[in-house]
């Protein structure tokens, strides 16, 4: 029954390398912002291939977003980030945000087909396969160096879940965030964060990092015209989308060795009475519980084979509290707990003149895959279900250069998930350099989501409940992309792409029964072309502006697509202000008409605009940021357990922030 739900598309990565040490405000050595593009484009990124390379070599349009714009846009979330960047969309149910790109996010998506890594090590879960993207993510940005984004299909060398792209956040190391700092931040409707951290280095080359943070949002009272009448508060949720949690990482390496530990716990309360909940009940919330542990090594860097290898566990309990009805204290109780180990080896050579190959085996163990609905008194089980599962793969993949202009990457996996047939996901990239001002990238490629524990085994009897379906097929994405660079001198760029997906037997919920019941079905081929453009411009006083617009067009053959707008605008400019120390930042988003379940939803626009200040006084820096600037009203589509058609956004809304590095 209750289930719950959860990344990021080109956004070149001539803008991204900025790197600003964390409560300072000072640019860090390598800050890129005041480099010419060409430059730019000779940057590494790591997450296109598994090694580092120029993004210009790259076998996508690898999006680099920089601790820099974090801070300098005030994101607060990657459902923030996700929002500035050309392509993608968020839905937000006042629960948990939900990705689409390029008009893909249906009813019951819990962000399946991204694929999330904090240090390349996988975030999504074994039960659900979501990909946490909120407040329940369990890392804090200000820890982030950088968030590199690999649109397109990666399953070649990632596997499952790496449909419409790879994000991999890449976290600070302790030299970057030497010492001791703390920030504490203050807005409305009761919204508070603090936290700290403290970094170290010892004589002995050991670095030592050290981060926690606390957070309790008490939220507004919402109104809802769906439940308006005098025995349901006149349809007002009071004191129901409270938001709390806290997050702790812990890493300690020596040389080529690394161990990182990281835990999060989030509390969300349900304001929307969603699952046919009885409306205003305090007793309605949510709970996501996560642990991470991981060991990566590394051979040296300076010979022709380059080793590989890292060991990973992982726990994330997800559960929640629903009341049943107002006339008896019944409550229901449902959730799940996931559990997996797994490894990786890898081995990248160079040895062969114009090659670079990369060769590569994963093992992932889930062995605690447990689903489970009971009401609480009188005790009363409805689903109880335990199982176990694992995914292995092999991997190859070599990049050619083929002359002095063009180089040629392929690529191929092999996986094979538990309860699935095995397969192969290939992709092939040509990147060709037409002068010096202009590059193309042509790719192709395929790759696969396989149905996870919830889709198959999930059932909970009743109105507004799901029906299990074992059967399920793993779907399969064929992508084609054809991409422009086209440098229009040392200050300004201009990227167009044109792509098609096709999407066969796509995962989607479906209703399957007249009383509200749901189960998910392999649906037919869907289709998505489109085009996105994207215009960039720096100056040499460090203000950046980018401007994208994208276009996509669905063909399903049957019926309505989703919860797709067809168009999408973006406009984000920051720079100095003219007082010494200051910056600002503001940022326009468009989301066109889509359709919801219950009819048309209409478009909308945003702003939003932030004010920082690098050096308050001393090593102390601060922000204040107004998020939907002018106050728009906007809402985002309801899913199956809604009975609202529209669930509202926020409106205007102010942070402060304080930070300091001792």
């Amino acid at each position: 029954m209750f289930r719950h739900q959860l990344a990021a598309r080109h956004r070149t990565v001539a803008l991204a390398a900025a790197l600003y040490a964390l409560g300072t405000g000072h640019a860090a050595a390598n800050d890129l912002t005041s480099l010419p593009f060409e430059q730019l484009l000779t940057m590494e990124v790591y997450s296109a291939s598994k090694f580092t390379q120029k993004a210009s070599d790259a076998p996508a349009l690898v999006t680099v977003i920089s601790a820099a714009e974090i801070r300098q846009y005030g994101w607060r979330t990657l459902a923030d980030v996700a929002r500035s960047v050309r392509g993608l969309y968020v839905s937000y149910d006042r629960n948990y945000s939900y990705l689409g790109e390029r008009g893909f996010l249906r009813p019951g998506d819990y962000n399946t087909r991204f694929l999330l890594l904090v240090d390349g090590n996988r975030i999504n879960d074994a039960v659900y396969d979501q990909a946490p993207v909120g407040t329940e993510f369990p890392l804090d940005l200000e820890l982030v160096e950088r968030i590199e984004f690999v649109p397109g299909p990666g399953s070649s060398i990632y596997g499952s879940n790496a449909i419409f792209g790879v994000i991999n956040v890449i976290t600070k190391n302790a030299q970057v965030l030497s010492g001791g700092r703390a920030f504490a931040e203050a807005g409305g409707a009761g919204a508070r964060r603090v936290g700290a951290s403290y970094a170290w280095r010892s004589e002995g080359g050991t670095d030592v990092l050290l981060s926690g943070s606390v957070r309790d949002d008490a939220g507004r009272d919402l109104y809802y015209a769906e439940f308006d009448t005098p025995t349901q508060n006149k349809g007002i949720a009071q004191g129901l989308d409270y938001d709390r949690g806290e997050r702790l990482l812990a890493r300690i390496g020596n040389g080529a060795l690394a161990i990182t530990w990281m835990h999060a716990r989030r509390v969300k309360g349900v304001p929307t009475a969603a699952f046919y909940q009885p409306f205003n009940d305090p007793r309605s919330s949510t709970t996501d519980r996560q642990n991470y542990l991981s060991a990566s090594w590394h051979s040296a860097t300076d010979v022709p084979e380059q080793l590989k290898a890292r060991l990973y566990w992982g726990q994330y309990d997800s559960f929640g509290d629903y009341a049943v009805d107002n006339a008896t204290s019944t409550l229901n109780h449902d959730g799940s707990a996931g559990r997996w180990w797994g490894g990786e080896v890898s081995l990248v050579s160079t040895r062969f003149a114009g090659h670079t190959i990369l060769a590569g085996a994963e093992l992932q163990s889930d062995y605690r895959l447990q689903q489970y609905n009971f009401d609480v008194a009188p005790f009363f089980t409805y689903l109880s279900d335990q199982r176990s599962a694992r995914r292995a793969g092999v991997y190859l993949q070599d990049e050619l250069a083929l002359s002095a202009a063009s180089r040629l990457n392929l690529g191929m996996r092999y996986d094979r998930p538990s309860g699935q047939p095995g397969g192969v996901s290939p992709r092939v990239a040509l990147i060709h350099a037409l002068s010096k001002a202009t590059t193309i990238k042509a790719i192709h490629g395929l790759a696969f989501r396989a149905p996870n524990a919830f889709e198959r085994f999930y059932a909970y009897p009743g109105p507004g409940g799901q029906a299990a379906n074992p059967d399920l097929y793993k779907e399969r994405i064929a992508s084609t992309e054809l991409a422009v660079v086209q440098q229009l001198d040392t200050s300004a760029r201009l990227t167009a792409t044109a792509f098609r997906n096709i999407v066969s037997r796509l995962i989607t919920q479906e209703q399957f029964d007249a009383d509200g019941t749901t189960r998910f079905e392999n649906q037919a081929k869907i289709q998505a072309r489109g085009a996105e453009l994207e215009f960039e411009q720096r100056w040499e006083n460090g203000a950046a502006l980018r401007a994208s617009y994208s276009y996509s067009h669905i063909a399903n053959g049957g019926g309505q697509q989703l919860n797709a707008p067809s168009r999408l605008a973006k406009f984000n400019l920051t720079g100095p202000i003219g007082i010494a120390n200051w910056q600002g930042a503001i940022e326009a988003q468009y989301v066109g008409p889509r359709q919801g379940l219950s009819g048309p939803v209409g478009g909308f626009w945003l702003a939003n605009a932030n004010l920082l200040t690098a050096r308050l006084w001393g090593h102390t820096e601060a922000s204040l940021s107004v998020y939907n600037l002018f106050g728009r009203r906007y809402a985002d589509p309801g899913s199956t357990e809604h009975t609202q058609a529209l669930i509202a956004q926020d409106g205007r809304a102010l942070r402060l922030r304080v930070g300091h590095a001792f």
